[in-house]
């Protein structure tokens, strides 16, 4: 009320000032009378005799529309408090209301006194602005502002039901006054969403990715006192590779961390080197015993606006994936279109079940309980580069591919 008040307070004093502006305009100058036509008038009946100026004025009156009247010259000085002469012009402004101009004739055989006329009245078309000035405006202004009232209640109700635990609570509002304010409380929203998702999706990974590895840790150890020799060194083999997979794990849930949060430097570049360099460090990182070829097909006048650390961060994890999972043959392309560079990595492995395409996206996902066991990884991999790809505004799409497997396609905006 405060606001719809003090808006409707503020065009009031907006229009009264106005109003008195041109009130003060309003006397009767001489550019004034004028524009009334009583020059006009004065000229025409200073050009009849005395005699017959009373005829004359009848007949004038019908085409002026201030009211015109023949007074005698010591009318005049009586009315002006003073001695006036022949031929003069004497505006004279009796109150705040009423105003009068008096013209004496050349041959000082009394005037024309045209009036009286309220300076505070206006005449034409400025009655309708003035009247928009003092009503108008306040009342839009009332209008208005119980909109933006009504706005800012769906911004508190939102912002109430964010902090009782609704993460998605939003703003609906695309078209009103509080546009701005409604989209920036959504970005943050979402913001706040993503961190308290985090940090549950954190919580599960720690109790149940690291619980398993510790556990079978804690087995070796109280096994490893009895053991001796042969035994013993294969304990600790054993022991080193559950070390690796901890490191590996911390490694994953830190990157998935910091994706949400890294700075990004978007600049155009050429990714030809880049994604060769990434192929074949994919291809020798084939699991023991497997030969993965990894080709590349990406145009040479080929470019992507992005940041580049990042960008090869998406790959590598995609890369990593699909040789993981391929059969002996992966396929890294880029094709551009008008409006994005399109990254793709295709392979020959047994594809992803459409039901299951949109959850291999989640964190710590992974379409056989067994994964990390046979093929490693913990399932940050693709959530991940989702991450990253949603920060350079662009998407990740997976389908099937012509290899036989699957197809990761990154959509990389060529301009912010």
């Amino acid at each position: 009320m405060r606001l719809v008040a003090g808006s409707v307070l503020a065009c009031w004093v907006v229009g009264f000032i106005v109003l008195a502006t041109y009130s003060l305009s309003r006397s009767w100058t001489d550019e004034r009378a004028r524009t009334d036509g009583v020059f006009l008038a004065h000229e025409l009946l200073n050009q009849e005799s005395p005699s017959s100026r009373a005829q004359r004025m009848r007949e004038l009156q019908q085409h002026f529309s201030v009211d015109l009247a023949l007074l005698s010259l010591d009318e005049i000085e009586r009315r002006v408090g003073r001695p006036v002469r022949p031929n003069e012009q004497v505006p004279h402004r009796v109150s705040g209301r009423e105003e009068w101009y008096f013209f004496v004739f050349d041959d000082g055989q009394g005037g024309l006194a045209a009036g009286p006329v309220n300076p505070y009245i206006p005449t034409g078309f400025v009655p309708i602005g003035l009247i928009f000035a003092i009503v108008g405006l306040p009342v839009m202004a009332g209008l208005l502002a119980l909109r933006v009232e009504r706005e800012i209640k769906n911004v508190e109700r939102a912002s109430r039901a964010l902090a009782s635990g609704q993460l998605d609570a939003r703003v609906d509002d695309r078209h009103g006054p509080s546009h701005e304010l409604a989209a920036s409380f959504n970005a943050m929203a979402e913001r706040v969403e993503r961190l308290i998702r985090s940090r549950d999706e954190l919580v599960q990974a720690v109790s149940h990715e690291l619980g398993s590895p510790l556990s079978r840790l804690r087995f070796h150890l109280e096994l490893l006192g009895d053991e001796s020799g042969a035994e013993r060194e294969k304990r600790l083999g054993a022991m080193t590779r559950e070390l690796d997979a901890l490191d590996e794990l911390v490694s994953e849930l830190l990157g998935y961390v910091q994706s949400d949060d890294l700075k990004l430097d978007r600049q155009v570049f050429d990714p030809n080197r880049a994604l060769a360099d990434l192929a074949e460090l994919a291809g020798l990182e084939a699991l023991e015993g497997r030969v993965v070829e990894v080709s590349v097909e990406v145009p040479k006048d080929a470019l992507v606006f992005a940041d580049k650390r990042t960008f090869q961060r998406a790959v590598e994890n995609i890369l990593r994936n699909a040789v993981r999972h391929a059969s002996g043959r992966v396929l890294l392309e880029l094709t551009p279109d008008d409006e994005n560079a399109v990254v793709s990595v295709h392979d020959d492995g047994p594809g992803i079940p459409e039901e299951l395409k949109d959850k291999v996206m989640r964190p710590f996902y992974r379409l056989e309980a067994d994964r990390s066991r046979k093929t490693g990884g913990v399932g940050l991999g693709l959530a991940i580069v989702g991450r990253i790809v949603h920060r350079h505004g662009g998407r990740v799409a997976i389908g099937s591919s012509p290899l036989g497997g699957a197809k990761v396609a990154t959509f990389w905006p060529k301009s912010g």
